[in-house]
């Protein structure tokens, strides 16, 4: 009977180091929450101090696990923090061109105007091709407007090849050599479609940030065409084959 009642005695103080070791780890975990979410004020200033005496007292007093009642009600994200950054070249499913002379616009902001369909057949092959698809496609891209000089196209690009073509073959969002706005303009149209595009600074190599120029053969202007940073950009685009869907 002696034995017993020294075992009770000797586990009762454990259970309640055990519970205070427990609380007070809960306690730290709301505190973590409640300063992430810019709660802080919420705490009393006792249990921000660590002393001792301040989160301890407070454990006692069963605030810890009041804090933890305000997990609920953390607040959502204020309707002015910036969104998550679109990645440029996406385009969100079923998003392509179905009338000619309609201006689609994509989350980007890249601005794009059929000006003929193209195929009306269904299937991988007849597009619109999806990220990672190779084609071949012909563009010429101007600076100023449409009417402005030519900097670069795939007749020029094509001139320097052995069978002198006059388009160029690449991969959707992987081929560094063409924008993210060809990019994202040639998964908007069909097979034989032919149309026109205002390209963002941000689709840009390097995100529009910095300058490049063209070579003396990639332009119509001799010496090259100099881009300056932050250059809206103008393009005409036409989708020949979807070689790999």
């Amino acid at each position: 009977m002696a034995m017993a009642m020294t075992v009770r005695a000797n586990s009762a103080p454990r259970r309640r180091s055990m519970l205070l070791s427990a609380g007070l780890a809960a306690g730290m975990a709301a505190t973590a929450l409640l300063v992430l979410t810019g709660l802080r004020a919420r705490l009393p200033e006792a249990w921000l101090t660590p002393t001792p005496d301040g989160r301890r007292a407070l454990l006692r007093n069963g605030v810890a696990a009041a804090g933890l009642t305000l997990l609920p009600q953390l607040p959502a994200f204020a309707a002015d923090e910036k969104p998550l950054e679109i990645p440029p070249g996406y385009l969100p499913a079923g998003l392509f061109a179905k009338k000619v002379g309609e201006k689609v616009v994509t989350p980007n902001g890249l601005i794009y105007e059929a000006l003929e369909l193209g195929s009306s057949e269904e299937g991988p092959r007849f597009g619109p091709p999806k990220g990672q698809a190779t084609v071949s496609v012909k563009f010429t891209a101007h600076t100023d407007s449409f009417d402005g000089p030519v900097f670069d196209s795939s007749q020029f690009r094509g001139s320097r090849r052995p069978n002198k073509v006059d388009f160029i073959e690449c991969r959707l969002n992987v081929d560094a050599t063409i924008t993210n706005g060809l990019n994202e303009a040639i998964k908007l149209m069909k097979v034989g479609g032919k149309g026109q595009f205002v390209q963002p600074p941000e689709l840009c190599y390097s995100a529009g940030k910095v300058a490049f120029e063209s070579d003396e053969l990639s332009s119509n202007v001799t010496g090259g065409v100099k881009i300056p940073a932050g250059s809206t950009l103008y393009y005409e685009v036409e989708l020949v084959s979807i070689i790999k869907p």
